[in-house]
């Protein structure tokens, strides 16, 4: 998953309890970012998960960003794994 997919997904879920998460996703989905400014969106959305007002908005804020996050992990290993097969079969190739 990369930085802008990650983030459409954060705002998808923070549409029904923030304001500014339709517009901003419409930047996000829109325009191209470089990767500092993804970085930097990012940190202030879950800046402001953990600062939310409301503890139960807090709470399944808190929860969404966990969920994508282990979403997020599971990808990464699934491409390493994915990158050492593919090692393996050019030594197959190669060694053939």
């Amino acid at each position: 998953m990369t930085k802008k997919e990650y983030l459409i997904k954060i705002l998808d879920n923070l549409e029904s309890v923030r304001d500014l998460a339709p517009g901003l996703k419409i930047v996000v989905e829109q325009w191209a970012l470089w990767d500092d400014v993804l970085d930097t969106l990012i940190e202030s959305v879950e800046s402001g998960i953990h600062s939310a007002r409301s503890e139960v908005a807090k709470l399944k804020m808190k929860k969404w960003l966990d969920a994508l996050e282990k979403m997020k992990q599971m990808e990464q290993q699934s491409a390493m794994q994915d990158e050492k097969e593919l090692e393996q079969l050019d030594e197959l190739i190669n060694n053939f």
